[in-house]
């Protein structure tokens, strides 16, 4: 019984130095960062952040009026499933950010230089997401079009650095959003092909059928 009380206690003590570990190498890539931006670049990426959520569901509501415009079956499942992978995604972000409530970075180190107004929690990062799951979805669901691949890839990058870049997130609440965001795109997307949303329903001309 006492060994296993010690045990206990010696895992717990090894893994809060395992965090403390983690968080300093957090801090310290974030400081980094956040210290040597490039002041010039300060307006475009708060310019960035703050469109990042407008951009995201504009191109799938867009995408969506553009199937209906053309009729096309196949485009106007694929636009649903992006637009709602996005809404699922963010909602579950939302839903580990209020569970978590981590601290964000300028308020346990005021050494950080915060360049935007956040009332919320850091982990995860919300615009992170959103932006992932952008591309991610795009990727998966429209794979022939490299050049939306490319934008989408490169919207995410920009949005996931200026996160970091502008103070207001570890880098830590970058990587878990990533994380978040390649679970639920895999994972909604593959489920909802498996249950045949993008199979084009066979119509049957009854009239002929019975001649």
């Amino acid at each position: 019984m006492c060994d296993c009380i010690f045990l206990q206690q010696f895992l717990f003590v090894l893994l809060a130095h395992f965090f403390k570990i983690l968080q300093h190498i957090d801090i310290n890539v974030l400081r980094y960062i956040n210290h040597n931006r490039l002041t010039f670049f300060d307006a475009f990426f708060i310019f960035t952040t703050d469109v990042a959520t407008l951009i995201c569901y504009s191109s799938a509501v867009i995408l969506l009026l553009a199937a209906y415009a053309k009729r096309d079956f196949l485009l106007r499942r694929k636009s649903w499933l992006l637009l709602v992978g996005l809404i699922l995604n963010s909602a579950i972000a939302d839903i580990v950010k209020n569970i978590i409530r981590r601290p964000r970075p300028f308020t346990t180190y005021p050494f950080i230089h915060n360049l935007v107004n956040v009332h919320t929690s850091s982990f995860p990062s919300g615009h992170t997401a959103e932006v992932f799951m952008l591309a991610i979805s795009v990727s998966i669901l429209f794979s022939k079009h490299k050049w939306a691949m490319f934008f989408a890839w490169c919207w995410a990058v920009i949005i996931a650095y200026s996160r970091m870049d502008l103070g207001v997130h570890y880098p830590s609440d970058i990587l878990g959003s990533i994380i978040i965001s390649c679970i639920v795109a895999f994972g909604f997307i593959n489920l909802m092909t498996k249950l045949g949303f993008l199979q084009q329903p066979i119509y049957v001309d009854w009239k002929r059928a019975n001649k």
